[in-house]
C-alpha cells in the first residue's frame, strides 16, 4: 500500500489521553490492547507508529558504557562523527533485525 492509498481514519481521544484508533487501522498494524507505539511529533501533526520491544543485552550495554567512561576518565573525546557512525551503525543493525 502506498502513502497515497494508505487509509485515512479518524480517531478520538478521551478524557485519560486514551487515543482510540479504527479496527482496520489496529488490524492492518496489527496493534491490540497493550501493545506499543511510538509518537512523533511534526510540524504537521503527529505520527503514531507500532513499536517493538527489545529485550537488551545488559551484560553488552554495562561494557559500553565501562569502555566510554575510562575514555572520559583519560580525557580522551569522542567525535562527534564517531557516535553519530555509530548510532548509525547500530540503527541499521536493529532494523534488519526487526525482518
Amino acid at each position: 500500500m502506498s502513502k497515497d492509498s494508505a487509509g485515512r481514519n479518524t480517531g478520538q481521544v478521551g478524557r485519560r489521553g486514551t487515543i482510540v484508533l479504527s479496527a482496520a487501522t489496529r488490524r492492518r498494524y496489527g496493534l491490540e490492547d497493550g501493545s506499543l507505539f511510538i509518537s512523533e511529533e511534526r510540524d504537521d501533526g503527529v505520527l503514531i507508529r507500532p513499536a517493538k520491544a527489545v529485550p537488551a543485552d545488559l551484560t553488552e550495554v554495562r561494557r559500553k558504557i565501562r569502555v566510554g567512561l575510562d575514555q572520559l576518565d583519560r580525557g580522551e573525546g569522542i567525535p562527534g562523527e564517531a557516535v553519530e557512525a555509530e548510532l548509525k551503525r547500530v540503527s541499521k543493525a536493529f532494523r534488519t533485525m526487526k525482518k
